[in-house]
């Protein structure tokens, strides 16, 4: 088991080398959980209501975004400082209509994006 019982299975991060998922823990704080186990650590600079989306690629810096937020903000966290700063803005270019934006995915190298269709049905009976 990587996590106690009561930690959000839908948010949460993995590192590049696998030994870390960044995590909300029951308490609604972030946490690193090792992959071999061992006791989960705070995740300094990680404020209630942060949602970890990517580790980057070397590991040091992980990405948060918070639910709601419109243009959602997505986060850089260095883990070794605990040092936040907004890394980019994310809005459609019209907003009308939008309450929130997420979940936030992300690769490696960007961000995934999904797009849908919207279809107009007349006439049925």
């Amino acid at each position: 088991m990587i996590s106690p019982e009561g930690v959000d299975a839908l948010a949460f991060a993995i590192s590049p080398d696998g030994q870390l998922v960044a995590g909300i823990g029951p308490d609604q704080k972030g946490y690193l959980y090792s992959t071999s186990g061992g006791e989960p650590r705070a995740i300094n600079g990680m404020d209630v209501g942060d949602i970890p989306t990517n580790f980057s690629q070397d590991g040091h810096p992980i990405y948060l975004y918070r639910s709601g937020e419109v243009p959602a903000k997505v986060y850089r966290l260095d883990l070794a400082s605990g040092k936040k700063s907004v890394w980019k803005d994310i809005a459609p270019l019209d907003p009308t209509g939008v309450s929130t934006i997420g979940p936030i995915l992300m690769t490696p190298d960007g961000f995934h994006r999904t797009v849908g269709d919207l279809y107009l049905v007349e006439g049925l009976k």
